[in-house]
């Protein structure tokens, strides 16, 4: 049984009276015994201040929720190290399709899904460098007379260039310019319903384009893994709402702990 540093105090104090006590009495443990309280009682304290759904350590290392945006931009030069060289699923052609490695498994895994109720899915875009978005950002102002419609990710702003992001449509659309009618086809409501289970997100929702400033996507998936994707389904949050939340949480908890 471990004695409190105030039983100690009084036992102490009764001892201290005793005849010769204060000669024999080696007041040292006195020091540790105070120290252990302290880790003993600062330990579980830290542990019940995070209180966030998801840990701590998942949210401060994990490479799979950067936010992209424009106001979160990623370095001209920044390249994934784990790309694949080509996705080995349905495509919408013959050309490579990158993607970071985990990513691509995962959109393996949601197109065997996607099939096995007898729907087939086709990869129609993956990776993009720094370069590829730019030229595709101006041309699209080019051609709107200067004018950012919102649907062309501004250069360094792109899921495409995370190598996480993915566009995803059906047969009906090779060949077609998308649009939002895409996410009341069959597909993109399984997609809707289904694709957070694999750790992929609906990148721009329809209720949420004042905060991601992109017009709704619903081809376009995000992978973030499979927590966080179905933490931000259960809590309808974009990747800027989760992104906000989860770095207040862990802002609170570091100050705590100073």
């Amino acid at each position: 049984m471990k004695m409190r540093f105030s039983e100690l105090l009084v036992f102490l104090i009764l001892f201290a009276a005793l005849p010769c006590a204060a000669e024999t009495l080696d007041l040292s443990a006195l020091g540790d015994i105070q120290d252990a309280q302290m880790i003993e009682v600062s330990e579980p304290v830290s542990e019940r201040e995070w209180t966030y759904p998801i840990s701590y350590e998942l949210l401060k290392t994990s490479e799979y929720i950067v936010l992209a945006n424009k106001n979160n931009l990623l370095d001209e030069n920044y390249i994934p190290s784990d790309l694949t060289k080509d996705l080995d699923c349905r495509k919408i052609s013959y050309d490579p399709i990158q993607m970071r490695e985990i990513a691509a498994n995962a959109l393996y895994e949601l197109f065997d899904a996607a099939a096995e109720d007898g729907l087939y899915l086709y990869a129609h875009s993956g990776y993009r460098s720094y370069q590829t978005q730019n030229t595709m950002y101006y041309n699209r102002l080019k051609k709107n007379k200067g004018v950012d419609d919102g649907y062309v990710a501004y250069p360094g702003s792109s899921d495409h260039q995370t190598g996480l992001g993915i566009d995803v449509i059906n047969k009906a659309g090779i060949g077609k310019k998308f649009t939002k009618a895409f996410g009341e086809t069959k597909h993109g409501q399984w997609l809707a319903e289904n694709c957070w289970d694999y750790g992929f997100i609906i990148r721009y929702q329809a209720d949420k384009e004042e905060i991601t400033e992109i017009e709704y996507e619903p081809w376009h998936l995000r992978y973030v893994g499979v927590q966080v994707a179905q933490y931000m389904r259960d809590n309808h949050l974009s990747l800027e709402e989760f992104t906000e939340e989860w770095k207040e949480a862990v802002a609170q908890y570091e100050a705590a702990g100073i």
